[in-house]
């Protein structure tokens, strides 16, 4: 019989394992056994829970991970702050939530510049770890325009939009700016800033001003450096310093040992003189005004 050539048998081509597969044989092959367990687990928790259901399983890891760091010399030995000229350091370090021997990667610097953040006198904070053993913090304070002078003598600052600014040192401030004003009463922060504009304007009489004084909530005070004071009017305040500023060109006016200088009247200025003797007594020594 004629032999039947058998049919020979095509080659089997096996498929490329996916991107996955290959991945996971990757992983299980390593000596990482810690990275191929949080990436099973991330799989598993990702699609039901989410990133939050994430962040919620892997805290007790990255809490794990901090101690055995810590005890590898990754603790927090040196706190660095920089950019708080006026706000205590104090309470920078308290707001940043951390102390010294606690592990280096035990807290979060986002939440710890937010609570710096909502220290009064600060704009902005920056939280940084330099490994193995520092934070540093970066400080942007927001800029007073004037001390303020409260009904019950307590001392504080205003920023420029009125805001008072809490945890801020008003001496040290002063003694960073001696030229910041100084203004007395109730009400001041919510018109500090329009006084401040008003006297901008009028330079000539803003150099003689030392203070201010919110009367009434209503008007202010300028006390001048020779003790003189300027009543001005509850409205139009402008006029009247354009009338004070004219008054001081002819006259020298603010020059002079006068008491008061009322400006309420919007047709007239009225100068009060010291009473007779007042300067010679002011001048005896053990004076006081």
């Amino acid at each position: 019989m004629p032999r039947v050539k058998s049919k020979s048998r095509k080659p089997v081509v096996q498929d490329r394992p996916s991107a996955r597969t290959l991945l996971l044989r990757r992983l299980r092959k390593s000596r990482k056994p810690i990275v191929f367990g949080i990436a099973i687990v991330s799989a598993l928790v990702i699609v039901p829970f989410g990133l939050r259901g994430v962040d919620a399983l892997l805290r007790p890891v990255r809490t794990a991970a901090a101690g055995v760091l810590a005890d590898g010399g990754f603790r927090v030995r040196h706190i660095e702050i920089s950019g708080a000229s006026t706000t205590p350091r104090a309470a920078v370090e308290k707001a940043l939530g951390i102390t010294r021997g606690m592990p280096i990667l035990g807290f979060s610097p986002a939440q710890a510049s937010a609570r710096i953040a909502a220290l009064g006198a600060v704009r902005s904070a920056t939280v940084e770890r330099l490994l193995p053993d520092t934070v540093r913090v970066d400080v942007v304070e927001r800029r007073p325009i004037a001390i303020w002078q409260q009904p019950d003598n307590r001392f504080a600052l205003i920023g420029p939009d009125g805001t008072v600014l809490l945890g801020h040192d008003a001496a040290a401030a002063r003694a960073r700016d001696p030229g910041l004003p100084l203004l007395v009463g109730a009400g001041v922060p919510q018109h500090a800033k329009a006084l401040l504009a008003l006297l901008k304007q009028y330079p000539s009489i803003a150099r003689h001003v030392v203070a201010a004084e919110r009367i009434d909530n209503l008007r202010w005070n300028l006390l001048l450096r020779d003790h003189t004071t300027v009543k001005l009017p509850d409205q139009h305040e402008a006029t009247a310093m354009a009338r004070l500023m004219q008054a001081d060109d002819r006259i020298n006016l603010l020059e002079r040992p006068v008491l008061t200088i009322d400006l309420r009247l919007a047709d007239r200025l009225v100068v009060r003189p010291y009473p007779k003797g007042f300067l010679s007594e002011a001048a005896a020594p053990g004076h006081q005004s």
